[in-house]
């Protein structure tokens, strides 16, 4: 055994302690048209649910069209072993420490990956659009 297998299981447990949020990753599988209204609805499968952290990552400036936006990023931290979520999928934050956090949604845009992960890592976007 190295170093690292020995001392994983620690830090992973480590930070499972430090998941005060709660939320729910899901992914959109189909949409249902509503004949009434004429507007599609999209339906959902649920990828993870449950214990997370969420941190602000970064914000930074972007043009859309012609005019001058700004993007907050957030990370958000859930078990190293959940390997469901992936790009594109909606983060909806259920519960936070910070109330402002509770009730965004957020969009997965990228999921690094490491050897040595003790807790698996979403780069996520504020959804400005939900």
């Amino acid at each position: 055994m190295s170093l690292a297998s020995d001392t994983l299981p620690f830090f992973r447990t480590q930070w499972a302690t430090r998941f005060t949020d709660t939320c729910v990753v899901k992914e959109e599988t189909g949409r249902t048209l509503n004949t009434t209204t004429g507007i599609y609805t999209p339906t959902y499968t649920t990828r993870y649910s449950g214990a997370c952290l969420v941190r602000p990552a970064s914000e930074s400036d972007a043009a859309y069209g012609q005019q001058l936006v700004v993007v907050f990023d957030h990370v958000v931290m859930i078990p190293w072993d959940e390997t469901a979520p992936a790009v594109n999928h909606l983060v909806d934050i259920t519960s936070a420490t910070d109330p402002k956090l509770t009730g965004k949604q957020m969009i997965v845009r990228g999921i690094p990956g490491d050897t040595y992960t003790t807790h698996r890592i979403l780069l996520c976007q504020e959804n400005q659009g939900a």
